[in-house]
């Protein structure tokens, strides 16, 4: 079995309803269950941070306001889960849901067993919109032990997926995940490796050669090309390379435009 668990990332966002329409195929395909998880921001609860909010939105702050905020966002969250509920049972899936009150990365990251993959729209919703929040997406991206998958707005079709290719340990295990996917999608699948000296070419599988900005080409052949899925091995090279240098992994999440999936 691929994963055991679909659990994904359920915000009321449009890319937060495409995670959920890639969860419910999976969970169709692979015949494992989907969870999902709605998290409200506990930072938004705050007094502190209201009674801010309320000095620049201009309406009136009072003590114990925190209580209403915190009804508005259960009920709301109680109204995407049941959708969402309904909505899985409807195409003959397993599900399920979680919902509690916390950082959302950090209880997106919890919820996921390395065993499982992790699906969530590439941007979510903010519920005030204009006000801090860190990238989830990324967050969760770097935390996460389990595989990541970001999705976009839009709902592609898997026919062609690419898999950023250089040889290492990370790489040859998103190598095998890649193979298994183009099975269960009946898709072409093929390697792409960008600098001056490849890799072997893995056994049986295509491998296109690119010269360039490693980071630059996998993006533009991705958004330019018939791709419908890419994986790559997820912050791979290091964390003192990360901080001084940036990361191949994080310029591709913010600019990519298709389904990324980031193996660990």
């Amino acid at each position: 079995m691929i994963f055991k668990r679909i659990v994904v990332g359920v915000d009321g966002s449009k890319p937060g309803w495409t995670a959920k329409d890639y969860a419910f195929e999976l969970g169709e395909r692979l015949q494992v269950p989907v969870v999902g998880v709605h998290i409200i921001d506990n930072r938004l609860l705050e007094e502190s941070f209201l009674e801010d909010l309320a000095g620049v939105l201009g309406f009136t702050y009072y003590l114990g306001i925190s209580q209403k905020v915190r009804d508005f966002f259960e009920e709301q969250a109680n109204t995407l889960i049941e959708e969402f509920l309904a909505e899985g049972r409807q195409r003959g899936v397993r599900v399920s849901s979680f919902q509690t009150i916390g950082i959302p990365y950090e209880e997106l990251v919890k919820q996921a067993d390395p065993e499982d993959l992790l699906i969530i729209g590439r941007r979510g919703r903010r519920p005030i919109k204009g006000f801090f929040l860190s990238s989830t997406a990324e967050v969760v991206s770097r935390r996460s032990k389990s595989p990541v998958m970001l999705v976009p707005e839009e709902k592609r079709h898997i026919r062609n997926i690419c898999l950023a290719y250089d040889g290492g340990d990370i790489s040859k295990k998103a190598l095998e995940l890649a193979k298994e996917l183009s099975k269960l999608y009946n898709a072409r699948f093929y390697a792409l490796y960008v600098g001056e000296t490849p890799p072997e070419r893995p056994e049986g599988v295509e491998l296109e050669v690119l010269q360039g900005i490693p980071e630059e080409k996998i993006v533009s052949h991705c958004n330019e090309g018939d791709v419908d899925l890419l994986l790559m091995g997820a912050y791979s090279k290091g964390k003192v390379r990360e901080l001084f240098l940036g990361s191949i992994t994080s310029f591709v999440l913010h600019h990519i435009n298709i389904p990324l999936l980031l193996v660990k």
